[in-house]
């Protein structure tokens, strides 16, 4: 089995994380009344076998029942005989393996070459009548057995062919929306938002049901882009009932913590204090999702009620748990600091002038150096206003002069009228060559 048709598996090295966290062995997470089994049982099929090795890859207290659940699940919703063989071999070598399912191994092999056989042999059929709805349903059947095989890349290939076989505007967009979840389960999110935006192009209104389809596989394929503007743009425009009538979450493939939790992160990533209540906290067909995980909501109340410290401490619960989750934790880093960066503006602002050391403790830095080069990078970048004085052991707020607020006004007036002269210039000096050159000349008389 290829790595790139699971989307990351027991023993393979990992790909694609460029943070801290990468290769990186993790405690059980911190969030309050975390449970390894109830929160695996919320996924089903190849998203909870891929989230299980994950996390138990990543950390060693969890590890030994992470791969009992994947290997349960392995049995119980694919054929996939090289991931099982891959995972047991894991468990083995941890000494947590039980005997090794022969009878299941062979069942599976049977399994695939007569499905297979089966499948292969309605497409033939389809081919030689020239019934384009049977080669269909017959190229979504042969998808389906890749997947649940664990040749996915050879799944989204069938996907791909079967667009021969479509009689209709319905049936292209059905094949596109099936390939984008395929992409969602590998974890290729630039792949589900080029499925989704097919569909979008292919249809001029979507039905109120695919569309909430598609806004959450649009969350979730931005917030695995790292893109957080794009991720709290798509949580604006949330329908919490149609999303639940879709039935999207009983599929397993996502569930409503998993928009909880991207709505959150990315919101405090991306958004000023004011408008991350405006756009978040207030949001009422997002605060459906927050019930779901309260730390969110208690961490958004937190940011915004400048409770800082507390605001840090329970984001880095948060993140406990999501440098565990194979769409967060490619981000962990970069989130965190993009928050802190946050938080350490927000801090400054009501002060002239704020103490290094008790500015670090409260933001808990582990050093006030740590806190100082910060400091320095957001002076740099005029996010604050101010200077560090090493000596004293301060960060000095300044303000512009009224006075010079003035000048600089007045000398911006200056270059602008001095621009629009100038053009105006040009404009006359244009006109005048235009009117010598197309001066009528007249012959002399004779």
């Amino acid at each position: 089995m290829n790595s790139d048709d699971f989307g990351g598996s027991v023993n393979m090295p990992r790909t694609g994380a460029s943070d801290e966290y990468h290769g990186t062995m993790f405690a059980k997470p911190t969030l309050e009344q975390f449970s390894l089994s109830k929160y695996l049982s919320e996924y089903q099929g190849r998203v909870k076998i891929r989230r299980a090795l994950y996390l138990g890859e990543r950390c060693p207290e969890l590890s030994i029942a992470s791969y009992h659940i994947a290997l349960d699940e392995i049995k119980s919703s694919t054929t996939d005989i090289s991931l099982y063989e891959s995972v047991f071999k894991s468990l083995d070598q941890l000494g947590g393996a039980a005997a090794n399912d022969a009878e299941w191994v062979s069942s599976a092999r049977k399994t695939n070459n007569s499905a297979y056989d089966l499948l292969t042999a309605e497409l033939n059929k389809a081919k030689q009548q020239h019934i384009k709805k049977d080669g269909l349903r017959a190229q979504e059947g042969l998808a389906q057995h890749k997947v649940r095989q664990g040749t996915m890349n050879e799944a989204l290939r069938t996907l791909q062919d079967a667009r021969d076989y479509c009689s209709s505007v319905d049936d292209q967009v059905h094949l596109a929306l099936t390939s984008a979840w395929i992409s969602q389960m590998m974890g290729k999110w630039l792949q589900v938002n080029s499925y989704v935006q097919r569909v979008i192009s292919t249809l001029s209104t979507l039905p109120p049901k695919m569309a909430a389809e598609i806004k959450v596989l649009q969350i979730q394929a931005d917030f695995g882009e790292g893109r957080w503007s794009a991720v709290v743009n798509n949580v604006r425009e949330l329908a919490y009932d149609d999303i639940m009538s879709a039935g999207i979450f009983e599929r397993g493939l996502l569930t409503p913590q998993d928009i909880a939790l991207y709505g959150t992160l990315a919101g405090l990533a991306s958004l000023q204090r004011d408008d991350l209540k405006q756009q978040i906290i207030d949001n009422a067909e997002f605060g459906k999702f927050l019930d779901y995980i309260p730390e969110c909501l208690r961490l958004l109340r937190c940011f915004y009620n400048s409770a800082y410290s507390d605001a840090l401490s329970k984001l880095d619960g948060i993140l406990s748990l999501g440098v565990l989750d194979p769409v967060i934790a490619p981000h962990a880093t970069t989130l965190r600091s993009q928050v802190v960066e946050n938080v350490v503006v927000l801090y400054t602002q009501p002060f002239v002038s704020t103490s290094l050391s008790a500015m670090a403790k409260a933001l808990r830095f582990g050093s006030t150096s740590q806190l100082e080069a910060m400091l320095a990078r957001l002076i740099e970048r005029n996010l604050i206003l101010g200077r560090i004085d090493a000596v004293s052991g301060y960060l000095l707020k300044y303000t512009l002069d009224p006075r010079d607020q003035t000048l600089e006004t007045i000398e911006r007036m200056y270059s602008s009228f001095s621009d629009q002269a100038d053009v105006m210039l040009a404009r006359i000096h244009y006109l005048e060559e235009e009117t010598v050159s197309n001066k009528p000349r007249y012959e002399g008389r004779r």
